[in-house]
């Protein structure tokens, strides 16, 4: 999905004082841009479950709003602040919301086990069709500033050492906790690096390193993924 483009969209929902229609007008945006960036599903028997969702998405952001927001302004509590390929996510009061479209199914409750990955404050999914999956995910807001590369190969070691193959490290993908928090009873401290988009993992646990970097590690021998496995690989032998 186009941010800029996006962004454009969602702007002209700040003339709106409502809530009630504010958050109407915001769904009806959310469903357009997932229509129009569909890779998935054109069309499906499954309306009414589709209609479902958006009403549910609807609950869902007004009960956020009225935990998390601050201040009788909506435009400054509401704010688009990025996407990706299918997905928007929004800050809400000092939260994030991040509503995803997926063809399959992850494992979001293990994944938010371990400290290096965002804290999950709440998590919803619904499933439209057999390809067509939706996540809606509430997550503290993170630094996104002053980050850097050993910052992304240190999310990846601290992932990757509990078995899991992360396919996507970059610094969009990062963040930096903002003030210290105990979440599912684990606890983070302010500047902590966490990744904050969880959906490219993979369990790998005691597969060989081989396998891994050819068959898992994806966009040839370029990619950062591939980068960051064979140091870590290097890095745990010479450990041993």
């Amino acid at each position: 999905m186009n941010f800029e483009k996006c962004s454009q969209l969602f702007l002209k929902l700040n003339k709106i004082n409502d809530i009630e229609k504010y958050i109407d007008e915001l769904v009806e945006l959310i469903k357009q841009i997932f229509y129009e960036n569909n890779y998935f599903v054109k069309n499906s028997d499954n309306n009414e479950l589709r209609t479902e969702f958006y009403q549910k998405l609807r609950q869902y952001i007004k009960q956020i709003y009225n935990s998390y927001a601050k201040g009788t302004n909506i435009s400054d509590n509401v704010k688009f602040i990025g996407c990706g390929r299918t997905s928007l996510v929004f800050k809400i009061g000092d939260i994030v919301l991040k509503i995803s479209k997926s063809n399959i199914k992850y494992n979001y409750n293990k994944i938010a086990d371990y400290e290096c990955t965002i804290p999950i404050i709440s998590h919803s999914e619904f499933e439209v069709a057999n390809n067509e999956h939706y996540v809606m995910q509430v997550t503290p807001y993170v630094d996104t500033n002053d980050l850097n590369d050993e910052d992304v190969y240190s999310a990846y070691y601290n992932i990757r050492k509990h078995g899991y193959i992360w396919n996507d490290p970059d610094m969009k993908n990062i963040g930096k906790i903002i003030e210290d928090i105990t979440i599912n009873n684990i606890k983070y401290k302010k500047g902590d690096i966490v990744i904050i988009d969880l959906e490219d993992m993979a369990y790998v646990g005691e597969v060989t390193p081989d396998i891994i970097l050819t068959e898992l590690c994806y966009d040839s021998y370029n990619s950062k993924a591939y980068a960051c496995e064979t140091r870590y690989i290097e890095e745990s032998q010479n450990i041993k």
